[in-house]
């Protein structure tokens, strides 16, 4: 879908949709590292999420403020990319640190972060060269794969506590498969499947706070 441009914004509903996710994700961080103190570890946990998500928001939305074949356009492309992997990782870190302890903890973390850095090497690297698409097919399988360790925390904490983060999964999975088909064109020139998918990312980000808000004061074992 061909996007009418404003001035200054060629990409205007997804350039200010994250854009204005930026500040209220920062807002946000504040109550949610709040809950989790009494132990340090909770807060750097819930930090790195936090972050992640203002990383994702400032990236996407600088980058789709920027003109086609701008330099500028390239470098954040790039950067923007690099943003899924950590907000990817940076999701399941507090899951991680928070349900589980020793070998179940750190060594799925550890995986998961190599991962990541492995993903933005690649994708910073042969950025241009890439088939289109590929991007959206390594997120989901890299989410889902980490995500299969809500199962062993919905044995725990039971389908109602759970429901935020699995919902949070299924937002993202399903803007994700739709901009792989490239569908559905809700307002022509305006609103397409790209401006649905950042929707689609807040969904997954607002659910995903919720249900770490609600285990940010969890004591950890171990």
């Amino acid at each position: 879908m061909q996007v009418l441009p404003l001035p200054g914004f060629p990409e205007p509903v997804s350039a200010f949709t994250h854009l204005l996710g930026v500040p209220v994700f920062a807002l946000l961080s504040i109550p949610l590292l709040r809950r989790a103190r009494g132990d340090s570890r909770r807060v750097a946990l819930l930090a790195v999420y936090a972050f992640a998500c203002v990383l994702l928001l400032s990236m996407s939305g600088v980058y789709h403020m920027l003109p086609e074949a701008s330099v500028g356009r390239a470098v954040m492309g790039r950067l923007d990319k690099a943003a899924i992997f950590v907000l990817i990782a940076g999701t399941h870190t507090p899951v991680q640190g928070l349900f589980f302890r020793g070998a179940a903890r750190w060594g799925v973390l550890l995986a998961l972060w190599l991962a990541a850095a492995a993903g933005i090497t690649l994708f910073t690297i042969f950025y241009a060269r890439l088939p289109r698409g590929l991007a959206t097919n390594v997120y989901l399988l890299l989410g889902w794969i980490a995500g299969t360790s809500g199962l062993l925390v919905w044995r725990r904490i039971g389908t109602a506590e759970i429901a935020p983060l699995v919902l949070g999964g299924l937002a993202y999975s399903i803007g994700a498969i739709l901009l792989g088909l490239g569908w559905p064109t809700l307002a022509p020139g305006v609103f397409g499947v790209h401006e649905l998918w950042h929707f689609a990312v807040l969904a997954g980000m607002g659910l995903h706070w919720t249900f770490l808000f609600r285990n940010a004061d969890r004591p950890l074992d171990g």
